[in-house]
């Protein structure tokens, strides 16, 4: 989801590094005579610019770090409140292999998340390194070239709209310029928008007969996110990836992966090139109370 953004920058202390233009998500930001501005009119608000920067000249006056100086937490609760806060969706990825050691660790983390009525169907598939990464992302691709061209067709679309929804009409409007300038990005530069040149993956699938198999996988994968944090390797969940192999058991079949199992994360890993520097900001979080 995109907003207008909400990022504040102190000219003054901006040295013009870049490090916030290389790891903005959305191209908000950019550098015009050696500093940093704003050039963008939408925002995912992640806050990536304010842990990246080493002047801290960027702010976000609307969001706050939740609970960061929350001393009455005994230690072993501030440690995990940091490494949770220190966790961020990594887009920028050293040429640098993953060994099979340290991905074997994040599955086992991954093994101890919870699984209801403790099914323990969830099944891990390693893609384990930068070769097969892109294999997998060939393949995803594939899968939003023929999309693309779907949703070019005017017939398809009025299909669509009377049979299915409008979904071709609806992912047009949405996705298509994203998916066009990600697929000509590759073919023109070999610029990895999919998988940002991660040098591994893990994808969660759970088997049938789970009873809340996406809950199971994305408990398992936020394991395997916080536990990835502790290693100091960079993660990113692939949404793109995951709608692909929901639509394309092609890929599935590629990967290996069975006929009775629902992929419900992507999560791409590796080495990141740049370092956060403190944690991000959130808005203040949202509660209510209920007494009965």
């Amino acid at each position: 989801m995109s907003r207008k953004p909400i990022v504040i920058i102190e000219p003054s202390q901006c040295t013009g590094c870049g490090h916030c233009v290389a790891v903005c998500p959305a191209d908000t930001l950019a550098l015009k005579d050696g500093v940093a501005h704003v050039v963008g009119e939408r925002s995912l608000h992640c806050g990536h610019c304010v842990a990246i920067c080493p002047a801290e000249a960027i702010r976000m006056p609307t969001h706050i770090a939740p609970g960061l100086q929350n001393e009455a937490l005994p230690p072993p609760a501030q440690s995990l409140l940091r490494t949770a806060s220190m966790r961020r969706s990594c887009r920028n990825y050293l040429p640098k292999p993953v060994d099979a050691h340290a991905l074997q660790s994040l599955v086992n983390f991954a093994a101890w998340a919870p699984s209801g009525t403790n099914s323990q169907k969830t099944v891990f598939t390693l893609v384990p390194n930068r070769k097969s990464v892109e294999a997998l992302a060939q393949s995803v691709g594939h899968f939003y070239r023929r999309t693309n061209r779907l949703a070019d067709n005017p017939l398809a679309r009025a299909w669509s709209k009377v049979f299915l929804h409008d979904t071709l009409g609806r992912y047009r409007k949405r996705y298509y310029r994203q998916v066009s300038e990600s697929l000509a990005a590759w073919d023109e530069h070999r610029e990895d928008q999919l998988f940002h040149g991660a040098t591994a993956a893990i994808v969660i699938s759970v088997a049938r007969g789970a009873s809340c198999p996406a809950e199971d996988a994305l408990l398992a994968a936020q394991n395997i996110l916080l536990a990835a944090e502790t290693l100091k390797l960079g993660t990113c969940l692939i949404g793109f990836a995951v709608e692909a192999m929901k639509r394309d058991r092609d890929i599935l079949r590629q990967l290996g992966i069975a006929e009775d199992e629902t992929v419900y994360a992507v999560i791409a890993l590796g080495w990141p090139q740049y370092a956060w520097l403190r944690p991000a900001v959130r808005p203040t979080p949202r509660t209510r109370e209920f007494w009965g």
